[in-house]
């Protein structure tokens, strides 16, 4: 039993030691509906609902998460603690903007916050995959305005790159 408990140690450290994933990434292995294509200087991880991704100077995060309509409410409360954690105020918000892109429906949200920094840019974009689930797409990102600048052409790159299955 005590070899079985080191033997999964070292495979524990060893895998937090690897790199994070970069390139094509799959939302979600349970039920897959997207693959996302994140540039190889960025790093990836999957989350318990989908996706994590920064920039290498960590001036953008980004998660996509697979979810079910009816749970909108409840993760838009655990994202609220989860900048609240991180000392950020939202101080106003857009209107929802709703589109057609490529057969599929996406709304879009931004918030305008801050932190100990300064201004931060989160924006919200719900994609409905058209998914047998019924489960949607939701992009959160997060930025700082010199980072929303410098990786805007990446940015634009990941989000026209998503591949729909």
């Amino acid at each position: 039993m005590l070899s079985n408990m080191i033997r999964a140690f070292t495979v524990a450290a060893v895998m937090a030691a690897m790199p994070a994933l970069a390139g094509p990434l799959t939302l979600t292995a349970a039920d897959p509906v997207a693959t996302v294509t994140i540039p190889e200087e960025w790093s990836g991880k999957t989350i318990a609902r989908g996706l994590e991704i920064k920039t290498p100077d960590e001036e953008v995060y980004l998660w996509f998460e697979l979810i079910a309509p009816g749970e909108m409410d409840s993760v838009q409360k655990e994202h609220d603690r989860y900048f609240q954690k991180e000392g950020v105020t939202v101080t106003g918000a857009s209107e929802t903007k709703k589109s057609e892109v490529n057969g599929r429906a996406w709304s879009f949200t931004e918030l305008a916050a801050t932190n100990k920094d300064g201004p931060s840019i989160i924006r919200y974009v719900a994609i409905n995959p058209n998914a047998a689930s019924g489960k949607i797409i939701l992009m959160t990102y997060w930025a700082s305005p010199e980072g929303d600048k410098t990786h805007d052409a990446a940015m634009t790159k990941l989000i026209e790159g998503i591949s729909f299955k």
